[in-house]
């Protein structure tokens, strides 16, 4: 009973630092491009285009943010 509280407590405690960090800096490198905003072809390695994953900014909403933002538009729509 005791190891299963502690376990739960831990979990909880891991999902409230990653629901903080998601409000503190909601945004991400892009992985794609690595935060550049474009990436070279696989074919032509000289050849640069704009990142289409993250609309050439370099930055992507993490998914907490995201789970975040979909749950407050469903709760506002309701």
């Amino acid at each position: 009973m005791r190891g299963t509280l502690t376990a739960t407590g831990i979990i909880l405690a891991l999902l409230a630092g990653y629901a903080l960090s998601c409000a503190v800096r909601p945004f991400r490198d892009c992985m794609v491009c690595d935060g550049k905003g474009h990436h070279r072809s696989k074919k032509n390695r000289k050849l640069s285009r704009p990142c289409r994953w993250c609309k050439s900014s370099g930055k992507r909403l993490r998914f907490g943010r995201r789970a975040w933002n979909k749950a407050r538009e469903k709760y506002r729509a309701a």
